[in-house]
């Protein structure tokens, strides 16, 4: 069963292409403004910028202001959001007329907007997966991995073979840009495996950072293993990846105020259960920064808890570390180990 591909909402500006940001400002302009401006751009522009249009949903003021900031400085208003869409691409292109092959346009949007060849693995199960994945090649299975989000990468990474986890995560790490003519042959596998009429996403999710973000939701024991197998093959790579990745244990280094805005944004049943087995000094930091009363209901809570799997202690911690990075993303805190460079705020 495939799931509709959510738009984003663009809050930074690395987050953006060159296409996409030409794609904040012409959707500034409205489109009879920006029409002239496409009559200056090769054909594949104004696809590459139109494709950009039609995937962007709400574009934060201060990334506007970021690319634009002379034009825009009029934009205070926090809450103010630009609206792009399909309709709002549709709309150019009825006012570009005969200049460009619409039609032609339209029909990648369209395969833009539909479900990829990729999206039922977010949705079906895991055996079922595992047993199509099981006799691909490690590259096939670290393009498929590209396309998923890091939890369900995390997920379905956990039922392959040791060996054949430790492969598919390196080739992910040096993965680049994959020609058209693959992305196709491996469409047609997926078609033929698991059925369905699908349109392949050509976005590729790779490099260190990529792989940082899925052995974060991975459970430790895998976690470990595949760290441990791409530093036999190449430690400057597997010392990249620690160095992305976010470690539960890393909250040691934060300083008070951050750990802080972490308990008073966190839900009391996660820190419960994520305190659940890990180092003294890291439940003592978060000990120390609560007052004596909510602390000492905080140990009792847990005492309360008993023998609870292994599992559970690392979802509650996986959620833990999910809202730490929206906190630092949202600018409340900030995430330092000892050694990093100091800032003043």
């Amino acid at each position: 069963m495939a799931q509709q591909n959510k738009k984003r909402v663009i809050s930074k500006v690395d987050q953006l292409t060159g296409a996409e940001k030409a794609a904040i400002f012409i959707t500034n302009l409205g489109t009879k403004n920006a029409t002239p401006l496409f009559k200056y751009l090769k054909e594949e522009e104004i696809e590459a910028v139109t494709l950009a249009i039609a995937g962007m949903d709400n574009i934060k003021p201060n990334v506007v202001d970021s690319i634009m900031s002379e034009y825009y400085r009029m934009m205070s208003n926090d809450e103010l959001l630009l609206e792009g869409g399909q309709d709002y691409a549709n709309e150019l292109l009825e006012e570009l007329g005969d200049d460009i092959d619409s039609e032609k346009v339209r029909q990648k949007l369209k395969a833009n907007s539909e479900n990829t060849a990729f999206a039922d693995f977010q949705e079906s199960k895991i055996t079922q997966i595992t047993n199509f994945l099981k006799n691909e090649h490690p590259q096939v299975i670290a393009l498929i991995f590209s396309q998923l989000d890091e939890k369900r990468t995390a997920e379905i990474l956990g039922h392959l073979d040791g060996d054949l986890q430790a492969e598919v995560i390196y080739r992910l790490t040096t993965m680049e840009k994959i020609s058209t003519e693959v992305i196709e042959e491996i469409e047609e596998v997926i078609k033929e495996q698991m059925g369905g009429m699908y349109t392949v996403g050509d976005r590729i999710k790779s490099g260190t950072n990529a792989v940082a973000q899925i052995l974060n939701e991975a459970e430790i024991a895998v976690e470990r293993h595949i760290l441990g197998k791409i530093e036999e093959r190449d430690a400057q790579m597997a010392d990249d990846i620690k160095q992305q990745m976010f470690l539960f244990e890393d909250i040691l280094y934060f300083n008070d105020r951050t750990v802080q805005t972490i308990i008073n944004e966190m839900e009391k049943t996660d820190l419960v259960m994520g305190l659940k087995g890990v180092d003294e000094q890291v439940k003592k930091k978060f000990l120390e920064n609560m007052s004596d009363r909510a602390g000492a209901m905080l140990q009792e809570d847990m005492d309360a808890l008993g023998p609870v799997p292994l599992k559970d202690v690392k979802e509650a911690q996986s959620r833990i570390i999910r809202k730490i990075k929206q906190l630092e993303e949202e600018g409340q805190i900030t995430t330092r180990k000892m050694g990093e460079e100091e800032i003043v705020e």
